[in-house]
């Protein structure tokens, strides 16, 4: 007869290929809107002024883990309005943005689906005016990105964190115009790369980025117009997902320890953001303002520069995208723009779409968009037509709806969860079939004392130390996280109920999974 651990263990393997936390939704889930993480001069109204940032926060229902893992979402519209924008699209409240977070969220993530400052100027017959004030909205919203970033750091430090987050475990995943600012928030860490010749205005031979107005990378400094949020948190993230955006320019891709992990997917239709390196056409008035690196080159510059080394420890059998993207990696593809290429590379997932579709996870509600149109239109006296909009939006999605776009995001949760649970170290069992299973002689653990009532050590006599340490209920349902790095973790019961439990130690080597009983 098998041993009650062996039965656990044996569920638990089980486990990893069933329901698991962080790759498949298994809670409802509680939405707390307009929540505001910050303060910072915005541009929307033509006299720069304070502009408050919000953002919706989705969790896990009744969930009792309380370090978990937080992704932004920063959603698309070409740094304008919807409508102004010449779209349907464009907000927090976008149908894009809702559905993704409450997938995440009924995984186990926090998810903030945040606002980020607007404006700039589309419509000038001036090149240099429209990309110099397209790259300071990048740039504010990069800088956004980040206040949201050390928001949540804050509010671990010093508010008794209220969201139940591991402040060490942060990703952005941005949608379209969302993607610049997911990119950027994960690669651009030196000043000098807004300086390069291509933003540098050709006319007044000056960077088109004036930190002295601003203010720094991380919108953490005093500057004519910023106002700091948060000053002396990290802005570092572990995970960046882009879903159709750009880098600002691929030269942000250093490989340093700092910059994040990158994945993404693109449209190979995509006319408003280049699916390899290309120009960045505008949808409001479809003219070129500034070349930059879209999703394809952005990952590949990182799997390059060994910002994605940490993805090699997921094995293909976790990858469901696997086979498909060496597909993709050996098939050569003629994009409209002429260039020829190889559709992909590792990290990355193209579709296949007809020209000139580019964002086929988008959808709107037409009732919805008339209604919008016309309160924009009695609040500001202007007389956009909703009709024109719509027609406008089916040219690049003709078929859209939300069946359609629910299906491309799932398919976008295919290449990214397997990634966010390697690089936010989630353990989801992405990297256990690679590494070997250590009993405790082998590493000499130690762990009393069990049965406990309030505490237990795990202590180990050897040249690894434990990086990690997971903690599972008797159904193999994730309750603890904590990053150890260290030869001894004293495991504290705080609310854990009474009964058995599964405790998976992580070495460098290999995993050690042991029982321990909390009386």
């Amino acid at each position: 007869m098998k041993s009650t651990f062996t039965l656990l263990f044996s569920f638990l393997c089980l486990a990893a290929f069933g329901q698991v936390r962080y790759l498949d939704a298994q809670f409802e889930v509680n939405k707390e809107t307009d929540v505001t993480y910050g303060t910072n001069i915005g541009v929307i109204t033509g006299m720069p002024a304070p502009e408050e940032l919000k953002m919706d926060i989705y969790t896990p229902k009744d969930d009792t883990v309380t370090t978990r893992p937080v992704i932004l979402i920063a959603h698309t519209g070409s740094f304008l309005p919807p409508i102004i924008n010449g779209q349907a699209t464009g907000s927090r409240n976008d149908g894009t943005v809702v559905y993704m977070a409450e997938q995440l969220a009924a995984r186990g993530f926090v998810v903030a689906a945040y606002s980020y400052r607007l404006g700039w100027n589309p419509v000038s017959t001036d090149q240099d005016v429209r990309t110099s004030t397209l790259l300071q909205a990048a740039y504010r919203g990069i800088q956004d990105t980040r206040n949201c970033v050390r928001y949540f750091r804050n509010s671990v430090a010093l508010e008794n964190n209220p969201y139940g987050i591991d402040p060490d475990k942060i990703g952005v995943a941005g949608i379209g115009t969302g993607g610049y600012l997911a990119l950027g928030a994960g690669t651009l860490y030196q000043f000098e790369e807004v300086t390069i010749d291509k933003f540098i205005s050709q006319a007044t031979l000056t960077p088109y980025i004036d930190s002295t107005l601003w203010g720094n990378i991380y919108g953490d400094t005093q500057a004519l117009a910023c106002i700091p949020n948060y000053p002396g948190y990290s802005s570092e993230i572990a995970f960046s997902f882009n879903i159709g955006g750009a880098m600002g320019d691929s030269s942000w891709v250093d490989g340093d320890e700092q910059e994040a992990a990158i994945s993404g997917v693109h449209a190979t239709s995509d006319i408003f953001a280049p699916y390899t390196e290309g120009n960045v056409i505008v949808p409001t008035t479809n003219e070129f303002v500034v070349q930059v690196a879209g999703t394809r080159a952005a990952v590949e510059y990182a799997n390059q520069k060994g910002n994605n080394d940490i993805f090699n420890e997921l094995s293909a059998n976790d990858d469901p995208l696997s086979d498909l993207i060496d597909i993709q990696k050996e098939t050569d593809i003629t994009l409209y723009t002429m260039q020829t290429l190889k559709m992909g590379t590792d990290n990355f997932y193209a579709f296949a779409t007809p020209f000139p579709q580019g964002s086929p996870w988008d959808w709107w509600d037409k009732n919805v968009l008339d209604a919008t149109v016309a309160a924009i239109n009695m609040q500001l006296g202007t007389n956009y037509n909703s009709d024109e909009i719509h027609m406008s939006g089916l040219a690049t999605n003709p078929d859209m709806s939300p069946m359609k776009g629910q299906t491309y995001l799932d398919s976008c949760f295919m290449l990214m969860l397997p990634r966010a649970c390697v690089a936010l170290d989630l353990g989801c069992y992405t990297t256990s079939k690679t590494k070997e299973l250590l009993t405790a002689s082998d590493v000499n653990l130690v762990v009393a004392p069990n049965p406990a009532s309030e505490a237990i050590r795990f202590t180990v006599d050897n040249e690894e130390d434990i990086q990690s340490l997971r903690l599972y209920d008797i159904n193999g349902k994730l309750i603890r996280v904590h990053d150890v790095n260290n030869s001894e973790y004293l495991l504290q019961r705080d609310n854990i109920n009474s009964g058995v439990y599964l405790v998976q130690l992580v070495f460098e080597s290999g995993l050690l999974t042991d029982k321990v009983i909390f009386k």
